[in-house]
């Protein structure tokens, strides 16, 4: 997969690469070719989408931008059709606000509109799939159009990726991902690290500020000091806290938890309100990214409504984008890898760290993780998103992205504007349904 550099700009899979190049190009409605003839509108029935990901444009021609990608078997409400071009049944039906489907990617049936948000989630409760990692090196196959696997690319022990389920062929057990391809099972192994952290929502009268233990060995101390005597008992990471009060121990700072209960500030991360920018309004939502404490708090106006912690990018050139900026594309799940472009620069980089699908001990490996879920970008390949591969939250953990819990992620993705219709795979902001606002400090 062609893979942004970490020195520029974070992460970008090829996918996404190719919507930015086919259909993100600068344009203005006025380029586009008039439908031949009025629109006509309609009443019941719904649309079945054909294809594995079908596009969605602003208007009734392929030379609109893209509004989004639509999933196999849903179906879509048929609102109105029109004639363009770049279809080859010459007609558009128009599914949702500014959002236009090819009559060549879906068959009109009777069936009302019937479609599931996604990706989805079935019975599971923190992950759409299981999630694997790659032990040994192996080779990952596809089906050809010709009914047989075929070789697709090496892959390497850290990999990661989706397992939506287990098949069998010709007698060998196989893994098959959410996007069809298939990796040999005895050469990966299910993971069960995924984090069951997650962030607070916060009403109205709730005590503020929220804290959470950061530290993997801190204590609570019955006076404002962190000598020994004064120990009462040794606190659990992520345990969280309503901030009673602050001294100063010392030259430490520390936080009062309860009655007789005093914290250091070194080994919390603790939630402050942010001021609101200046051109959000007061009953807008917006989302503040602290990356000094790593937290990230949801607002409305000036109102916290939920809080969390998250892992930014890393140092040097991992370092999380500082700034303000919108949503302006969501994606169900998406591959996050670098694959291309470090074998490009050195044909002999080491793979990931088989045990932890680590990079921290090297500047340059390999990474390959994909099925990537609730993913927002924000600014080019920066981007919110869930992952499945470490616990580390409130420490810089990512290659430049913010890295949020499954459960925080998710409640993110249905709470930011533009919000993703059921049987859409993606979303793209457009000038009247703008991206909610992400700052970054």
């Amino acid at each position: 997969m062609v893979q942004a550099s970490d020195s520029t700009f974070g992460i970008l899979s090829v996918s996404l690469l190719l919507f930015v190049l086919l259909f993100m190009a600068p344009y203005s409605e006025g380029d586009a070719q008039a439908p031949a003839s009025t629109s006509e509108a309609h009443s019941g029935g719904s649309l079945l989408v054909q294809t594995h990901r079908a596009v969605l444009k602003q208007g009734p021609s392929s030379r609109f931008k893209l509004r989004g990608m639509a999933v196999k078997d849903a179906r879509l409400p048929v609102l109105e059709s029109a004639r363009g071009e770049g279809c080859n049944a010459g007609v558009w039906y128009r599914v949702n606000t500014d959002a236009w489907i090819c009559a060549d990617e879906v068959t009109l049936v009777r069936d009302n509109p019937v479609a599931i948000a996604q990706p989805s989630m079935k019975d599971r409760t923190l992950t759409p799939w299981p999630y694997a990692f790659i032990s040994e090196n192996a080779t990952e196959y596809e089906w050809s159009r010709y009914g047989w696997l075929e070789e697709r690319r090496e892959i390497f022990p850290g990999f990661g990726f989706g397992v939506e389920k287990r098949i069998s062929i010709d007698g060998v057990q196989y893994y098959k991902t959410p996007e069809g391809r298939i990796i040999p099972a005895t050469a990966a192994r299910i993971s069960g690290r995924v984090s069951t952290f997650r962030g607070v929502q916060i009403h109205k009268g709730d005590p503020w500020p929220v804290g959470w233990v950061n530290a993997r060995e801190a204590w609570a101390y019955t006076e404002p000091s962190a000598a020994k005597e004064f120990r009462v008992r040794k606190l659990e990471r992520y345990e969280r806290f309503n901030v009673q009060e602050e001294a100063l121990g010392g030259k430490q700072r520390f936080y009062r938890l309860g009655e007789g209960e005093w914290v250091r500030d070194r080994d919390v991360r603790v939630a402050t309100r942010a001021p609101r920018p200046k051109d959000v309004r007061d009953d807008e939502r917006w989302i503040d990214v602290d990356v000094k404490s790593q937290i990230v708090t949801a607002y409305v106006g000036d109102t916290p409504v939920y809080a969390t912690l998250v892992s930014t990018g890393r140092y040097g050139g991992s370092r999380t984008v500082k700034g303000q900026f919108r949503v302006w594309v969501k994606v169900a799940a998406i591959a996050m890898d670098n694959t291309d472009e470090v074998r490009e620069m050195d044909s002999d980089t080491a793979p990931l760290d088989t045990d932890t699908g680590d990079t921290d001990s090297a500047e340059r490996k390999l990474y390959s993780l994909q099925d990537v879920p609730w993913t927002q970008f924000f600014h080019e390949s920066y981007a919110i998103h869930a992952v499945y591969w470490h616990d580390r939250f409130g420490n810089r953990k990512s290659h430049g992205c913010v890295n949020m819990a499954p459960t925080d992620a998710l409640w993110f993705y249905n709470w930011t504007s533009p919000a993703v219709p059921d049987g859409w795979w993606s979303v793209y902001a457009t000038e009247t349904d703008r991206g909610t606002v992400i700052r970054v400090r």
